[in-house]
C-alpha cells in the first residue's frame, strides 16, 4: 500500500489560466487534507466588505481597523471564519506548525472587543474536495503545492502574497501554466 501524500499546510497554486475560473489565480491555504477529502482557504483574494461592517452585523462592538475580508472559497459563502495564530481556542481547526480555522461566535467576540491574542484574518466562505478530488486535480498540475512559511498571511495583504511567495521560491509562480494543457499535441 502507497503512503498517502496528503497537502495539509501547504499553499496550492491555480496553474490553470482561464480568467472565467473561480480559482484564477488563487492562492489556497490547506487546513485538512485527508482520505475523506480536503478543506482550504482562499487568502489572496478579498471581497470588498470591510470588518467593522461585520462585527456591526453581529453586534459585536469594535474599533479594529477597517480590513478587508477574504474570499475564502465558493463553499458556504456566507459563512464566516476566522484564520489565526492563536493556539487558545479549542474549537478550532489547528494545524501542526500552521494556521488556525474557526468559526467560533466566542474567537470573533475577542476580536471584536480587542482582547484576542494573535494575529488573524477574517474570510466568507471556504474550498472544498471530495475523496481523492483534490489529488486528482494536482495530479493532473492544476495545482502547484507550495511549502512556505504559512504565517506569510499576516505579514502581507492578500493582494502581495503571490508577489512575495514568488520572491521566497525564485520564480513567478503565476507564471507557470498547467503542463497537461501545454504538452497537449
Amino acid at each position: 500500500m502507497s503512503k498517502e501524500n496528503f497537502f495539509v499546510n501547504k499553499f496550492l497554486f491555480f496553474q490553470e489560466k482561464n480568467q472565467n475560473d473561480y480559482f484564477y489565480n488563487a492562492l489556497v491555504y490547506i487546513f485538512e487534507h485527508n482520505e475523506n477529502g480536503a478543506l482550504g482557504v482562499v487568502m489572496n483574494k478579498i471581497i470588498p466588505i470591510s470588518e467593522e461592517k461585520i462585527f456591526k452585523s453581529l453586534n459585536i462592538k469594535t474599533l479594529n481597523e477597517k480590513k478587508n475580508i477574504l474570499n475564502g472559497g465558493p463553499v458556504d459563502i456566507n459563512k464566516l471564519f476566522v484564520i489565526h495564530n492563536s493556539n487558545a481556542d479549542k474549537e478550532s481547526l489547528n494545524v501542526e506548525n500552521g494556521l488556525n480555522l474557526t468559526s467560533s461566535i466566542e474567537v470573533l467576540k475577542n476580536i471584536g472587543k480587542g482582547n484576542f491574542n494573535g494575529k488573524y484574518k477574517l474570510a466568507l466562505g471556504y474550498c472544498g474536495w471530495d475523496a481523492g478530488q483534490l489529488d486528482y486535480e494536482i495530479s493532473k498540475n492544476s495545482w502547484l503545492v507550495l511549502d512556505n512559511n504559512p504565517l506569510i498571511v499576516f505579514d502581507f495583504s492578500p493582494s502581495d502574497l503571490i508577489k512575495e511567495i514568488s520572491g521566497q521560491v525564485g520564480y513567478d509562480i503565476d507564471k507557470i501554466q498547467n503542463s497537461e494543457i501545454i504538452t497537449k499535441h
